[in-house]
């Protein structure tokens, strides 16, 4: 399925439709006779570049250390919280709302749909036909409005940012400025927003407006009168310049932004929507899965049924398409990456800010890309990162005295890097760079981000020296100290503590750093230096809950947490595997089955990562019983992912792309295996063109949990002998 369609409108934000290029996101209500439209930036945040770093930390860092050594991890855990924080992250921002109203609007025959194959919107009622989109090549969102006979409509708009209308040039603008700060949803305080300063970056959104009708306008709002033909033009910009330079507060500024973009737009309507489509399709359409379901139902009845217990397989498709839509609508070049909510955000005190949590929703946001054949969005993941990179240096000397870089767990798009305010179990997290940096560097494995080689090679040697110099000898083991796992603790004389030596999760992205470094790094000394630290890196461990998070067998504060960072050298890295290390493998599945069995957690990006868990466990019954779960209680009617209680977080919908890719294909040490954990719900089904940790790209179909059809593209492959039909006709490819 490839298409969302209601036979309603949306009554609230959450069941708008979003359109995107990147750099503009909108949210469109699609009322009967009425148009909201809900618009974003991708640039506009609070604040402008500060300096988080806390050398305060380095001064307690070996008394921290040794207070842990010496089991006092409490008292290590409350100077942690007072002397090694920074300040919280600044905030991604709305930039304003659109108000359409339709004079003259029949309201019968009412529908309205999102075709994911070409990223178009449209509303229909009996006699008026409305279409959006927003497209990349013009840097514009465009609305259409055709009637059959003549309406007419007023346009005005606000923003919830300190801001102006401004009608002068003929053209309906919102000129304002951000916050010097934005509070996060979790603080309380009476003031949500601080423009004391007066530091914080303009914003401009721009309607321009073409009709065979007549246009008035006064200092508010727009009038269109006796038109059969409306279409409007927005475009948006923001004063910010750079990660690292003060934004430009002149709303003038982002005012000849927007007109530059909509002066330069051809008058060929149709020219511009034959170039979105033509951009947008040529990336959505080289990778698709097709799951053999003929349901024809409106999105919000699939999702009543699955509430029932009838999750249908064309639900299951359309979410996984609707991923990829997301993430090629939320990140293209020149944005700034897919935030926790993709670049769709209606508020001003937004969830945790709508900020990059590097703990795991941010990797998560990219974990299907490369699977999925879409390297057209890396760019911006991959500017980020280095962007962290460069900031992160300072930090990891200013409060760590490493080399390398350090990335703690909240990010802003001043790449803040220090820790934020707050309680250690999830403020307190240095590696987050290496993990950023191993995901970058597991796309490389696929083979269509070799323009990026270079850049993420230079990334991943900075993640291996910081991981080298966090590293401390003790009783002949190298460890991390103070080490957490994200946002856990566990029970310590009684009381919960979150700080600890070695957890499992640190080991991991240590481990796994050090393994990508070996394969191309030519630095002798930094070379010796990762063969002597991982000759006496500490071992993974088990105790009586399987695989031990902590440097003991600690009781964990929560039976059936919602991190699975313990288990990340499992999976989305591959230092233990399913074959090669069975031991371990049996372990992780001790504590992964232990964690599901007492989760009462509906969160969506949780339950995302325990289905790729399940997969790459081989574990077919689990991973359908979550996914069902998932998809009955995890999604708003706009298919939005939930955490709850009715937060918006995009990395459930992303996170989803990456579980069903698991269940389809895995990789282990080169050897690739076809449907290692389908259950019988998919007896039949195609996927084309999927890349592969390899660098190869498949297209196969199966039927009865057997492999009917294969074709690589790429060098030959190992390809473990298991659910291959007995008829299949194998090329380029050698069983094992």
């Amino acid at each position: 399925m490839n298409k969302l369609f209601y036979l309603s409108p949306a009554k609230v934000w959450r069941h708008a439709l979003p359109l995107g290029n990147g750099h503009t996101g909108v949210m469109l209500y699609g009322g009967k006779s009425s148009e909201k439209l809900v618009f974003n930036d991708t640039n506009l945040w609070s604040g402008y570049p500060k300096n988080h770093d806390n050398p305060e930390s380095l001064e307690y860092l070996e008394e921290v250390r040794e207070l842990i050594m010496m089991g006092e991890n409490l008292q290590a855990q409350q100077i942690i919280e007072e002397k090694f924080v920074g300040d919280y992250s600044d905030a991604y921002l709305p930039l304003g709302e659109i108000y359409i109203k339709i004079i003259g609007a029949n309201k019968r025959n009412y529908s309205r749909s999102l075709d994911l194959a070409n990223a178009i919107v449209n509303i229909d009622t009996a006699n008026i036909q409305r279409e959006a989109f927003a497209s990349f090549p013009a840097k514009v969102f465009v609305y259409k409005i055709t009637a059959k006979t003549p309406i007419s409509i007023t346009l005005n708009g606000k923003s919830k940012l300190k801001h102006e209308i401004d009608t002068t040039d003929g053209n309906f603008n919102i000129l304002g400025n951000a916050p010097d700060f934005a509070a996060p949803h979790y603080l309380k305080t009476k003031k949500v927003a601080n423009y004391d300063e007066g530091k914080g970056m303009s914003f401009c959104l721009s309607a321009k407006l073409v009709t065979n009708g007549s246009i008035s306008t006064n200092q508010k709002s727009i009038l269109v009168s006796k038109a059969t033909e409306i279409t409007i033009y927005f475009a948006t910009a923001t004063g910010f310049v750079g990660f690292d330079k003060m934004p430009k507060t002149s709303r003038k500024y982002a005012l000849e932004l927007t007109q530059k973009t909509l002066t330069k737009l051809s008058n060929n309507y149709e020219q511009i929507k034959q170039n979105h489509i033509a951009d947008y399709n040529a990336i959505y359409s080289k990778q698709s899965l097709d799951l053999k379901s003929d349901i024809d139902l409106p999105t919000d009845k699939l999702l009543k049924e699955a509430k029932l217990g009838r999750v249908h397989n064309g639900l299951v498709e359309l979410i996984y398409n609707y991923g990829k839509y997301l993430l090629i609508s939320s990140s293209r070049k020149g944005s700034s990456g897919c935030n926790l909510q993709g670049i769709w955000n209606k508020d001003l005190k937004a969830a945790w800010s709508s900020n990059y949590t590097t703990n795991i929703n941010t990797e998560m946001n990219y974990w299907g890309m490369s699977q999925c054949n879409l390297s057209e969005c890396a760019e911006p993941f991959v500017r980020m990162v280095d962007e962290i990179m460069q900031h992160g240096k300072t930090t990891a000397h200013t409060n760590y005295n490493c080399d390398g870089f350090a990335c703690n767990h909240n990010v802003d798009i001043w790449r803040k890097t220090a820790p934020v305010k707050g309680e250690s179990e999830y403020m307190f997290a240095p590696l987050c760079g290496v993990w950023l940096a191993n995901e970058l560097y597991e796309h490389l494995r696929y083979g269509d981000m070799e323009k990026y080689r270079d850049k993420v090679q230079t990334i991943t040697t900075e993640a291996a020296k910081f991981a080298c110099d966090y590293l401390i000898l003790r009783k002949g083991e190298y460890i991390t100290c103070p080490s957490t796992s994200p946002e856990a603790s566990f029970i310590k004389d009684g009381k919960k503590c979150s700080v600890d030596y070695a957890s499992a999760f640190d080991l991991g992205l240590i481990r796994q750093v050090f393994d990508n470094y070996m394969e191309f790094g030519t630095d002798k000394a930094l070379l010796q230096k990762i063969s002597q630290r991982l000759s006496r890196l500490r071992t993974f461990t088990c105790g009586e809950y399987g695989l031990n998070e902590w440097s003991s067998d600690y009781t964990p504060s929560e039976k059936g947490h919602r991190h699975f960072s313990p288990l990340y050298s499992f999976y989305p890295a591959k230092i233990i595997g399913y074959y090669r290390n069975p031991q371990e493998r049996e372990w992780v599945e001790k504590l992964f089955n232990r964690r599901i069995q007492y989760s009462s957690s509906l969160i969506g990006w949780s339950s995302a990562w325990a289905i790729s868990l399940a997969a790459r466990l081989r574990d077919a019954e689990t991973a359908k019983t979550i996914l069902d779960k998932m998809i009955k209680m995890s999604f708003f009617k706009n298919l939005f992912d939930t955490h709850p209680p009715f937060f918006f977080q995009i990395d459930g919908n992303l996170g989803f792309l990456s579980a069903i890719n698991e269940l389809l294909v895995t990789e282990e040490d080169g050897v690739i295996e076809l449907l290692p954990a389908l259950s019988d719900k998919f007896s039949e089904g195609e996927i084309k063109n999927i890349r592969t940790a390899t660098g190869n790209v498949l297209s196969f179909a199966w039927k009865d949990g057997l492999i009917t059809s294969l074709s690589v593209v790429g060098k030959p492959i190992k390809l473990r002998n298991l659910h291959l039909d007995k008829n299949l006709i194998l090329e380029n490819a050698e069983l094992i």
